[in-house]
């Protein structure tokens, strides 16, 4: 058998000798080398005596192409006990034309192959459910068949460019084509050409999704909405559903009360309420199966007015509901409201026939008593108001017109709550319709509330609800675009957000991540609250004051002593993600007094963070310069990418807010974050350099980017977010790694053809839509606006737009509004975006369909770094012209604005006019019309095509 890996080596030295400056070996010491040599070469082959060894030729092939000529200098760097022939670097140009060969052989020992024993479920339900192909792919790889040799292909002298094979890949795929290093490699002793793995691969040409995308149609929500099954819709099922599943939150801004209604219309108490109940209509009870009667679920425009709806027995039935706080509209954010969830049943006969039909509905609440039911019925004004017999409180109001009701108690063997079953029988005449109405309280009135209950109107508070929602809404920035679903959502998004927090008497605020999920007290996860709602629904939307005041609420739950943000599982992220939001938010309102305000808090999780970058910075190795900390829930600390992009982007960004600001610490800032930046650049081309290469659809092959800086390679142990939802592009949408550079393009194409479920473009944690961002620094709409309508298709309910955390497999939450955040601050940068500091860019991705002829876009008020912004797009196409005007409140001059207009037939645009002039400054090719040094001015633009 053959020595191999670092024996042979030390056989070697001691044939040649040391290097001449040292001098050569005296007999007495080579004897002794030799002695010990034969010594280690003997237990090796005690320890492997049924292994083998074999030899394999490896073809390199340099320069396929490449425009112009480069030079290399590869080096080979075999492990696991794979051995080369000889390790002379291989230097040389290539490219333009010029193809570099070389040829080498390696030895390896003949192992087999270790299956992964400890796959996570998420990545086994990722594969279950792709296709064919994308199962070969995922199988294949070495996260997979798990192969400790390999060889590792240095292209440069640094050690940052270049890639890793396991002896498993190269037996088993034997041609590597590499078009990002312009690389081709084969193995064998008759390998493959170039020439014909081309055409072997030729059938898969333009098979990568991004080529697809770009060579297709515009993307469209009706798409999405028929991939991604609707999450309100009874038919739909979860692997691992929570709760009730699919459930709508509906409160008040802040209220510590609130109501879930569910698919079928039934109600919950949401789990930081301390009054718990539940309440449903038997026709539309879950328990039965109500798929066959179930038709929709809707929102009224988008606002906190919800209707269900089902046909069942020649019945049309129709629940519509709303929460209003009784008594008072409260002029400021509070918690302790007394609130009534509303609801009105409209039966509708479509017999033809009149006829009486039950209406049983059922209730259940924790409420005091003796052990036997404690509830009395009690009949005022036309309704029957049911009560705690020992309290007194109201638990229920129903207004059943001319119908007789019958009601019981009930109590079930350990049932947690007691409840009582109401039925109405309802006279429904033929083609005729009848309403009912139900009110529940929460918590429970007293009896002197009853006058207020008694007086409130369902027609009055259903109006009442509408105005007030619509007013806060109108307070803030407005998008208004030709498509219904779009504008639905971005007003649902923001009564989904104020909703969520709860406001005590003694001034305290809890910011769950959902009220229908985890722990309700503080803060549990700061990031998701300060960037993807403070910053990305609020900043962003012009409602800066409700923004402080949960970062402060942030920084009074979660800041500890020496500046750190904690949370859930201590993510290292959640501290640069403070700065990240409150730095975003100044620059966005420019409130310096605000910002003042947030600065010690802020200015101490600054220092703590610059604290863990300086300390990263005197480490040596693969990962120099990176900071080690903890991930997410269920990943532990390491060197992940995630980290490095919050820190990196946290610091940076509170750079500019400080240089903005006249801080002095803003030069320390930006200096930190160009030097860190470089060191991520670094880490994460070494990083990819040990990984091993993976396959695309088009079966090319690219370098691989972990997300953990100190591993190899995919990791299957461990569950999916860690490599893909908070992976490493957030590098790209966070700009720690360029985002249009060979780095990025792995990334991109490696979760686009692999990562996504079925390729429709989304992470299975839909707040995570990281490459949507990347997509906008890259300058491509198609693909931006490819993952704007599948997260919007796959990470809300249609109909009713909740937002949904886990997509697929894990357990699956709704109500969590950073979902909400994630897709508003892409639909705004689709339209209205920050390039750098003096470059904002309008309509830079708007979908050509919004521009057909006819329609608008508007925009109106939306905080911008230069100033708040209103712009105005009318198409008239079909005459040849789009119509275009903006006005910003410049706070800086020298500020350029990019103008797009995306025709809808993608015809070139030949002339243009601003403010009755013409103007010559526009490029028909990428649709841009800039105009430099704008002002406060309005400005019109007429495009002529």
């Amino acid at each position: 058998m053959k020595a191999t890996g670092p024996m042979r080596n030390l056989g070697r030295a001691i044939d040649y000798g040391l290097p001449s400056e040292a001098g050569a070996l005296s007999s007495r010491r080579r004897a002794l080398l030799w002695f010990l040599y034969l010594l280690f070469t003997a237990f090796s082959l005690t320890s492997v005596s049924a292994e083998t060894t074999r030899s394999l030729t490896i073809h390199l092939s340099l320069g396929y192409g490449a425009e112009y000529a480069s030079p290399f200098h590869v080096r080979i760097a075999p492990a696991g006990g794979v051995d080369l022939a000889t390790q002379e670097p291989w230097t040389g140009d290539a490219g333009a034309g010029h193809i570099a060969t070389h040829s080498f052989q390696i030895a390896y020992p003949d192992q087999p192959v270790r299956t992964i024993q400890d796959l996570h479920v998420i990545w086994g339900d990722l594969i279950a459910h792709s296709d064919a192909d994308t199962v070969r792919r995922l199988t294949q790889d070495p996260a997979w068949q798990q192969d400790a040799r390999k060889i590792t292909i240095l292209l440069n002298r640094e050690g940052t460019k270049g890639f890793t094979l396991t002896i498993d890949q190269l037996l088993r795929c034997k041609a590597f084509w590499v078009p990002s290093l312009h690389l081709f490699l084969s193995t064998g002793d008759r390998p493959i050409s170039f020439a014909d793995y081309q055409r072997q691969i030729a059938p898969y040409r333009g098979d990568r999704i991004l080529e697809q995308v770009h060579r297709g149609p515009e993307a469209s929500y009706a798409e999405f909405a028929k991939k991604w099954q609707n999450m309100g819709d009874p038919a739909y099922t979860h692997p691992v559903q929570e709760g009730p599943g699919h459930i709508v939150g509906l409160g008040w801004d802040g209220s510590i009360a609130k109501f879930g209604i569910d698919r079928g219309a039934g109600v919950w108490s949401d789990e930081g309420n301390p009054d718990q109940f539940r309440f449903w209509f038997e026709f539309a009870h879950l328990a039965e199966g109500i798929i066959p009667y179930w038709k929709s679920q809707t929102l009224y425009d988008g606002l906190p007015v919800m209707t269900t709806t089902l046909v069942r027995d020649g019945v049309r039935y129709e629940i519509e509901q709303f929460a209003w706080p009784l008594n008072r509209v409260p002029q400021q954010r509070v918690g302790d409201l007394k609130m009534l969830l509303m609801q009105r049943v409209r039966m509708t006969d479509l017999t033809g026939t009149t006829r009486t039909i039950p209406v049983t509905m059922v209730h259940e609440r924790k409420i005091s008593g003796e052990k036997e039911t404690p509830v009395v019925a009690e009949h005022r004004s036309g309704q029957i108001l049911f009560r705690g017999a020992a309290d007194h409180g109201v638990l229920l109001d129903v207004d059943a017109g001319d119908a007789k009701v019958a009601w019981a108690g009930m109590q079930e063997q350990g049932q947690k709550m007691k409840g009582l079953t109401i039925t109405a029988s309802v006279t429904l005449p033929a083609h005729g319709e009848k309403n009912l109405y139900v009110t529940m309280p929460s918590p429970a009135l007293d009896p002197a509330d009853i006058p207020a209950l008694l007086a409130t109107s369902y027609d009055d508070a259903r109006t009442r609800v509408l105005n007030f929602w619509s007013s806060y809404i109108s307070r803030g920035a407005q998008f208004d675009v030709p498509e219904k679903a779009v504008n639905d959502l971005f007003r649902a998004s923001l009564w989904h957000a104020l909703m969520l927090p709860r406001f005590y008497p003694d001034g305290h605020m809890d910011l769950p991540y959902s009220d229908f999920a985890y722990g309700q007290t503080g803060t549990p996860w700061p990031i998701n609250q300060a960037v993807y709602v403070d910053y990305m629904l609020y900043g962003l939307r012009g409602y800066n004051d409700v923004a402080l005041r949960e970062i402060e609420a942030i920084y009074k739950n979660n800041q500890e002593p020496n500046g750190h943000v904690d949370g859930f599982a201590h993510w290292l992220a959640y501290t640069p993600g403070m700065l990240y939001a409150v730095a975003q938010n100044y620059l966005l309102s420019g409130d310096r007094e605000k910002f003042e305000k947030e600065l010690p808090q802020t200015l101490a999780a600054l220092d703590w963070s610059l604290a863990e970058i300086k300390r990263a910075a005197s480490s040596s190795g693969p990962t120099q310069g990176m900071v080690r900390g903890p991930l997410n829930d269920l990943t532990g600390p390491g060197y992940w990418a995630f980290n490095q992009a919050w820190l990196y982007a946290g610091v940076e960004r509170m750079g500019e807010a400080l240089e903005r600001a006249g801080n002095p610490r803003a030069a320390e800032c930006l200096r930190v974050a160009h030097d860190y930046r470089e060191a991520i650049k670094r880490a994460m081309q070494i990083a990819s350099v040990r990984s091993p290469l993976v396959e695309l659809r088009d079966h090319t092959w690219i370098p691989y980017l972990p997300s953990e800086i100190s591993e190899a390679g995919r990791n299957y142990s461990l569950w999916y977010p860690s490599d893909v939802d908070v992976g490493a592009t957030h590098l790209l949408r966070l700009q720690a790694l360029p985002p249009d550079g060979a780095l990025a393009d792995s990334l991109l194409n490696d979760h686009e053809d692999n990562l996504y479920l079925h390729g429709w473009g989304l992470a299975n944690e839909p707040v995570y839509d990281q490459q949507a961002t990347a997509y906008l620094l890259r300058d491509d709409p198609k693909a931006a606006i490819r993952t704007f309508y599948s997260l919007m298709a796959g990470g809300f309910s249609q109909g009713v737009y909740e937002p949904v955390e886990h997509r697929w497999r894990w357990g699956q939450y709704f109500g969590p509004p950073s979902t909400d955040g994630a897709w508003f601050e892409l639909y705004r940068n689709m339209l209205v975006r920050e390039r750098d500091t003096h470059t904002l860019l309008l309509c830079q991705a708007a979908p050509r369909a919004w521009l057909n002829d006819g329609k608008t876009i508007q925009v109106k008020r939306a905080p911008t770094w230069f100033g708040n912004l209103s712009m105005k797009v009318e198409s008239h196409a079909a005459s040849g012209t789009i119509r275009a005007s903006f006005q910003l409140e410049a706070r800086q001059t020298g500020v350029t604005v990019l103008f797009r207009l995306r025709h809808p037939e993608e015809k070139s645009l030949r002339g243009v006019m601003v403010n009755g002039q013409p103007w010559t400054d526009f490029d028909p090719k990428q649709e841009w019309i800039r105009i430099p040094n704008t002002d406060s001015r309005p400005y019109t633009i007429v495009a002529t095509y």
